[in-house]
């Protein structure tokens, strides 16, 4: 009996395991990288705009995996792969949502507001949306469980987040990348189109609370004890 137990635990625990590994963002970041090398089949799924009103919709969401140049393809394609490995590994589900719905919000964005703007390419604004799921989700279980010192912290980078930006909109260039090439500007609207997609998507996160962690906690040592009895944790149940 406990050899059967120890075999369904160590194949659930596989099993577990092999769920949180970070498939879909090495896959993405893969994709980046082959696209990259490929300059013919990057062509075909850049967003072009006349392409696109041809029929070719696909343009919409596979367009951010095409990069122009070797200094936009590193910044974007770094950041992409720390913030999805973080993202996914918190929740794959939440994951996928935020990178596909901030795909087709900035191409729409640039779509509409845009009208001039005959090509574009780049997961800056997708890397924009999940650094604002990444903090929606880091500020929340810290904000639950009391933890200052990471709000403070997760604070200080949506505020870095925000100067970045705000530096953008104002002049029109991008902060990391510089080597674009000529006729190449950057979209500012695209990481702020990115940016509010994901805090909308961190909102769909239940916030952790550490009075309901204290009630779980309070139940499950109850079981084990007598009603009234310390439980060895700094809390005591109430007698039925």
């Amino acid at each position: 009996m406990s050899r059967n137990r120890f075999s369904a635990a160590t194949s659930w625990q596989l099993s577990w395991d092999a769920r949180r590994i970070p498939c879909a963002s090495l896959l993405l970041s893969t994709a980046a990288a082959f696209i990259f090398l490929l300059p013919s089949l990057a062509a075909h799924l850049q967003y072009d705009r006349a392409s696109i009103a041809a029929g070719e919709i696909w343009r919409l969401l596979s367009g951010h995996w095409v990069h122009y140049c070797f200094d936009h393809f590193f910044w974007d394609v770094l950041a992409f792969a720390f913030l999805a490995l973080a993202c996914e590994r918190r929740s794959r589900s939440r994951f996928l949502v935020c990178v596909t719905a901030s795909a087709f919000a900035i191409s729409l964005s640039v779509w509409f507001w845009l009208p001039g703007m005959r090509a574009y390419g780049g997961l800056s604004g997708v890397d924009s949306a999940l650094f604002a799921l990444l903090f929606m989700e880091v500020s929340s279980e810290a904000v639950g469980s009391g933890k200052r010192v990471q709000v403070a912290v997760a604070a200080a980078c949506l505020a870095g987040f925000l100067l970045k930006i705000s530096f953008e909109l104002a002049t029109g260039k991008n902060l990391f990348v510089q080597s674009l090439e000529s006729g190449t500007v950057g979209v500012p609207l695209a990481h702020v189109a990115g940016a509010t997609v994901g805090f909308l998507v961190g909102l769909g996160k239940k916030p952790q609370c550490a009075w309901r962690n204290w009630r779980w906690w309070s139940r499950l040592t109850y079981s084990k004890t007598c009603a009234g009895r310390p439980l060895g944790l700094g809390v005591y149940s109430a007698p039925r």
